[in-house]
């Protein structure tokens, strides 16, 4: 990943700084030995646990399960926040608009996503000027694939060789929410190889068990599923964890169903592939983007309480 992209994320808002090192107990004063590192990640810790709000650690802590933490993430997830200095976040339903600090998911454009992935946290500098780190092929798409649409900070390259995938189908959305908010929500957009990723289309996620379809990519699988005859889409191992928590995430949020055999295999590949640094950094950047987190990346095992998406 760039520096840049590393380093800008250990500066997140000092308004939402300040008003949630406390959570933790954290002092603005910390010992000079303290590396910025372990600053960064101090930091990045409060502004997580304060997000949720007390009533999610509430609940938590009693070991709420199905429909009834679902509804507490949902709130969260869909509320105004209203930091609280040295405390959690106050998770208004009714709106706190007005009130000094008050945030909530703030939809960018399709476009400012695109830019977001592929002109800035999926890109790398090479020899050759700038590349695209893909999650299909998991390989890097450096600049002379992409001919005089080159990538670069800031740049939407040809989409015709690295465009972005919708891990959630657009085609499956849920009309009583924005479609653009949905479209744009960065939390399940992930740069792919535009000949795997229209391979994929709107198919389920799936152990794959007898290949229908030679793919470029040798990482992912296209073919009939291990749960029954339907053709399924099988990510590489180091990306299966991601899409588990992503479509955790958009089903939670916009109210939307994952089938059953989806979801058995969705489960155990947030098991196998468990949440990693570039996830986490990817959450704050979203975060710090639009305004809103990933619980799933925050508290994977949210997804073992729940049995029905």
């Amino acid at each position: 990943m760039k520096l840049h992209a590393h380093l800008k994320l250990v500066f997140i808002s000092l308004a939402l700084t300040l008003t949630h090192l406390g959570a933790l107990s954290l002092s603005t004063s910390a010992p000079a030995s303290k590396s910025r590192a372990h600053l960064a990640s101090d930091t990045s810790a409060a502004v997580r646990k304060a997000y949720y709000g007390q009533d999610f650690y509430t609940e938590y802590e009693r070991g709420s399960r199905n429909q009834q933490m679902k509804g507490v993430l949902r709130i969260i997830l869909t509320s105004d926040h209203l930091p609280v200095a040295n405390d959690l976040d106050r998770i208004e339903v009714t709106g706190c608009v007005g009130k000094a600090g008050c945030y909530r998911h703030t939809p960018v454009t399709y476009n400012r996503a695109r830019v977001f992935l592929l002109g800035d946290f999926y890109l790398q500098q090479t020899p050759n000027g700038y590349g695209i780190r893909e999650v299909y092929c998991q390989r890097l798409y450096d600049a002379p694939e992409f001919g005089a649409e080159k990538p670069g900070p800031g740049k939407i390259p040809a989409d015709k060789v690295v465009n972005v995938e919708h891990t959630w189908p657009q085609s499956r959305f849920n009309r009583r929410y924005s479609l653009d908010m949905q479209k744009a929500d960065i939390h399940h957009l992930f740069p792919s190889d535009s000949q795997v990723n229209s391979t994929r289309g709107n198919y389920e996620f799936g152990m794959v068990t007898h290949p229908t379809q030679e793919l470029d990519c040798p990482d992912s699988k296209f073919g009939v599923g291990s749960a029954g005859n339907n053709d399924v889409f099988e990510p590489p191992m180091k990306h299966k964890g991601n899409v588990a928590r992503a479509l955790f995430y958009f089903s939670t949020k916009y109210e939307l169903v994952i089938s059953a055999a989806e979801e058995a295999v969705l489960k155990e590949w947030n098991h196998q592939d468990p949440v990693d640094d570039e996830e986490r950094l990817r959450n704050e950047a979203i975060f710090k983007l639009q305004g809103s987190r990933n619980p799933f990346v925050d508290y994977p095992d949210l997804a073992d309480r729940i049995t029905d998406f």
